[in-house]
């Protein structure tokens, strides 16, 4: 057993990968510091993303054009989608170490 601790993550990805009975995946320090900017500078964009889609709703409301607020918020949806599975396309690449 090792001496370090391990974070909450960590312990659960441990008795997740044990019921599946997959290998536990190890992660440098390194590659725990890229993950974890990479998490950050995404979650940045999603909410950029979000604000934008309130400011666009609001300015809807205000010019009474409510048939645009489903369309504003599809198109927020897909956005943060495109964002996630950019976000772990590059943690997927940043684990593997490139």
């Amino acid at each position: 057993m090792s001496d370090e601790l391990k974070s909450a993550w960590e312990l659960a990805l441990e008795k997740l990968n044990a019921q599946e009975g997959a290998p536990v995946e190890k992660l440098s320090e390194e590659q725990r510091t890229a993950v974890a900017e990479i998490r950050s500078r995404y979650k940045a964009k999603v909410a950029e993303a979000e604000i934008g889609a309130e400011s666009q709703i609001k300015q809807a409301v205000q010019s009474g054009k409510y048939d645009q607020i489903e369309q504003i918020k599809q198109r927020l949806v897909d956005e943060r989608n495109r964002l996630n599975r950019e976000m772990e396309s590059e943690v997927e690449k940043a684990k593997a170490g490139k």
